[in-house]
């Protein structure tokens, strides 16, 4: 049995055993870092199709676990003044519905990674490569964004995510895609039903 699909196999099992919705997210992320060997990784929501709001921050080597909405960073804007913020990187796999692959953001001028710089800075962390993959829910709507930071080798040295790790993160969230549609869908009906509520 390969690697995957015993990562696979695994995460079926613990998200089927898993009721709380918040939790199998961050299951989902752990599940992807597992499959591409990142040492951190992130899960964003599309928010009324204005904002990608954080659901999952995952760091293992400065021991990050924050699930919403504990999680304090605020969202991140889809659209600035009625331009598309494609300068940022979740963003930009949202206005293209596409996974993005990143060697080094301190390399990259297409992006801005002022925000990641920051938390580098204020943490003694150093993100290298990044990985993001959009989420679709059954109708190929994209809901929301998965990101990896980080990849590493099997002796535990950054490297660079490569297409393999693509096509399998890819697959992964295809797999997925009913606890993330779920969980991302209920969160929405929660928004709307409160917004009809009487006063």
């Amino acid at each position: 049995m390969s690697n995957s699909t015993t990562v696979f196999n695994q995460i079926s099992t613990r998200l089927s055993r898993e009721t709380d919705l918040q939790t199998q997210l961050a299951i989902v992320v752990e599940g992807a870092m597992d499959l591409t060997h990142a040492d951190a990784g992130t899960l964003y929501s599309i928010f009324e199709h204005q904002l990608l709001k954080f659901e999952v921050v995952l760091n293992r080597s400065l021991d990050i676990n924050k699930k919403a909405p504990e999680i304090d960073f605020p969202g991140i804007p889809i659209h600035e003044d009625g331009v598309a913020n494609a300068s940022m990187v979740v963003v930009n796999c949202v206005l293209l519905e596409r996974s993005i692959l990143i060697d080094d953001i301190y390399n990259e001028d297409s992006y801005n990674f002022s925000g990641t710089r920051a938390f580098d800075e204020k943490t003694g962390y150093r993100t290298h490569s990044v990985l993001t993959v959009p989420i679709f829910d059954f109708e190929k709507k994209i809901i929301g964004v998965i990101q990896l930071i980080n990849a590493q080798d099997d002796e535990g040295q950054i490297r660079v995510f490569n297409d393999n790790d693509k096509d399998l993160v890819n697959l992964f969230v295809l797999q997925t895609a009913f606890t993330l549609s779920s969980k991302i869908l209920i969160d929405k009906q929660k928004v709307l039903f409160k917004s009809i509520e009487p006063s």
